[in-house]
C-alpha cells in the first residue's frame, strides 16, 4: 500500500488535512499518516478535533521546539527527515501554510519525495505576512497543486506552473465544516452564555495583535453601545474593560462551540484570515481588519469585506448589518461543497 504523510501545526492546517485522512482510510489505496507538530497549548484542541473526525490512530506527534521561525523550521525539518526515513512516503501533503507545513515541504523536496500543495496558489501579495512566504515556497517545490478557488488557478499560471500540474478541486476546509456542523448545531454554548441567535457580534483578534489598539477600542465601545459583543480569548485591559456594558469577555471555546458562535453571530469582526471561507459558506457577514486577503472569492461573491483600518467604514458596515438591511444570501464559491477531499483522492489513487 502506498503511503502519504499529511502535515498540520495550526488549526487551519488540521482542518484542511483531516478530511483527506478520512477519505484515504476509507478507500484503502493510500495509508495516511497525519503528522501534527504540537506545542503544549495546541495538544488539547488537536486531540478534540482528531476525536471528532475519528482519527486518533492515524496521528503521529512531532514535538515542536519553541523559538524563532528559523529555529522552529529547522527543528521541524530534522524531525520530518527522521519521520520520512522511517515511513518512506510516496507523497507529502502540507495541510496549511504554517511553519510545519513549510518545513515538511522543504524536507520532502530535498529527499526527492513528491510534495502536494493543498489550497494552492493563494496569494495576499503581502510579504510581511509569514504565511505568504510559506505559500510561495510550498508551491515552488510542489509536484501537484490542488487549487481551492479560481484566484489560485490564475496566480499559478501567471507564475509559470504547468497546466497539467494544477487541479481545481475545491476547499478541504469546507469538507471539515460539513463534517462538524451537525455537532456544532447541537452545541449548548448559546444557552450557556444566555445568547440569542443573531443578537450578538463576535470579535476575534489575533493573540499577537498590537497595531490599531486605539481603533479596536473605539470600534468596540461604539458596537457595545448597541449590541452584545463577544471577545473570545481576550483578557480585561484598558482597551477591553471587564464589565463594560454590552462587552463580554469569555474564555476561548473549543472549535465546535466556536463554530456555533460564529454561525449564530450577526456578524464577525476579525483581524484574522482563519474563518473567511467558513463564514462565507455559513452566510455570516465578516468584517476583516486587513488591507488584503489571500481568498478574494470571499470578497467577490461571499460575505467578507475588507475594512482595515477605517473606523468609519467598520461602523457603517456594522450598522447596516445590525439594522437588517444587508441580509441577502451570498453565493458559495465553486466546488466548496464538502467533496474536495474525494476529488483529490481520486486524482492520486488513479496514478497509484
Amino acid at each position: 500500500m502506498k503511503k502519504i504523510v499529511l502535515i498540520a501545526q495550526d488549526r487551519a492546517a488540521f482542518l484542511h488535512a483531516a478530511p483527506l485522512v478520512s477519505v484515504f482510510r476509507k478507500n484503502g489505496v493510500f495509508e495516511p499518516v497525519l503528522a501534527r507538530a504540537l506545542d503544549p497549548g495546541s495538544r488539547a484542541e488537536h486531540d478534540a478535533l482528531a476525536a471528532a473526525f475519528g482519527l486518533p490512530d492515524a496521528l503521529r506527534v512531532i514535538e515542536l521546539e519553541p523559538g524563532s521561525p528559523a529555529v522552529e523550521t529547522a527543528s521541524l525539518m530534522l524531525a520530518f527527515e527522521q519521520l520520512f526515513n522511517e515511513i518512506e512516503p510516496d507523497f507529502v501533503a502540507p495541510g496549511g501554510h504554517d511553519h510545519a507545513s513549510l518545513a515538511g515541504a522543504l524536507t520532502a523536496a530535498k529527499m526527492g519525495i513528491p510534495v502536494i500543495s493543498l489550497d494552492a496558489g493563494l496569494r495576499s501579495y503581502d510579504r510581511a505576512e509569514p504565511e505568504e512566504i510559506n505559500r510561495l515556497v510550498i508551491d515552488s517545490v510542489a509536484a501537484l497543486h490542488f487549487v481551492s478557488e479560481h484566484s489560485g488557478l490564475y496566480n499559478l499560471m501567471n507564475e509559470g506552473v504547468a497546466d497539467e500540474r494544477i487541479l481545481f478541486v475545491g476547499n478541504t476546509a469546507i469538507d471539515s465544516l460539513v463534517t462538524l456542523i451537525a455537532e456544532a448545531n447541537e452545541s449548548a454554548v448559546l444557552e450557556t452564555l444566555s445568547l440569542a441567535p443573531k443578537k450578538f457580534v463576535t470579535v476575534l483578534l489575533e493573540p499577537e495583535s498590537s497595531g490599531n489598539r486605539d481603533l479596536f477600542s473605539k470600534v468596540l465601545e461604539s458596537l457595545a453601545a448597541t449590541a452584545t459583543v463577544l471577545l473570545p480569548g481576550s483578557q480585561p485591559s484598558d482597551e477591553f474593560p471587564d464589565g463594560a456594558p454590552g462587552l463580554r469577555l469569555i474564555d476561548m471555546p473549543g472549535y465546535i462551540d466556536l463554530l456555533r458562535l460564529l454561525k449564530e453571530s450577526a456578524f464577525v469582526l476579525t483581524d484574522s484570515a482563519e474563518f473567511e471561507a467558513e463564514l462565507t459558506v455559513m452566510n455570516v457577514p465578516c468584517l476583516t481588519l486587513r488591507p488584503t486577503t489571500a481568498r478574494p472569492s470571499t470578497v467577490e461573491i461571499g460575505t467578507n469585506v475588507l475594512v482595515a483600518p477605517d473606523e468609519e467604514e467598520i461602523l457603517k458596515r456594522a450598522s447596516l448589518i445590525l439594522s437588517g438591511k444587508q441580509s441577502e444570501k451570498t453565493l458559495i464559491p465553486e466546488k466548496w461543497d464538502g467533496a474536495a477531499a474525494k476529488r483529490i483522492a481520486e486524482v492520486l489513487e488513479r496514478g497509484a
